[in-house]
């Protein structure tokens, strides 16, 4: 599937695995591939930044969702460990599912190459996860930067 990404789009999806490792998680998640997207120079990216969405601001939603999703079983989120991993982390399930997503969003506009706004357009879909809950914490209208992406 690789294969149809444009360089840009497999650049952004090393970029992820970058931001994951950084970040100590153990695997590849859609939010990595959507912070990815918010440093990549792509009219996706454009599109993030004008909802608010930039690198920082991204990361302050996915903390926020965090804490409150750690703060529902009672624990918080200055307990938990840090723990960099030397190899590259695996992809973990909302990643590959948006992956599989951003192929069927390419088939479905006929484009034969799977870009960054194909990959964005892919994590924004669902409507349960911590990107959706992150964004909504957040104000942020989901449907409107899928309409924005899809224009």
């Amino acid at each position: 599937m690789f294969e149809r990404f444009t360089k840009a789009a497999r650049e952004t999806v090393t970029e992820a695995s970058l931001i994951a490792r950084d970040m100590g998680a153990m695997t590849i998640e859609a939010e990595h591939l959507l912070l990815a997207v918010t440093n990549s120079p792509s009219p996706a990216a454009g599109v993030l930044h004008d909802a608010g969405l930039d690198d920082d601001g991204l990361r302050a939603a996915l903390a926020a969702e965090t804490a409150r999703s750690l703060a529902a079983v009672g624990v918080g989120v200055e307990g938990l460990p840090f723990s960099p991993f030397v190899n590259t982390p695996r992809f973990g399930q909302s990643a590959k599912l948006a992956l599989e997503r951003a192929l069927k969003v390419a088939l479905a506009r006929n484009d034969r190459h799977i870009g960054s706004t194909h990959l964005t357009l892919a994590v924004l879909q669902p409507s349960v996860g911590t990107v959706p809950r992150a964004l909504d914490g957040a104000g942020v209208d989901r449907a409107r930067l899928i309409s924005a992406l899809s224009a």
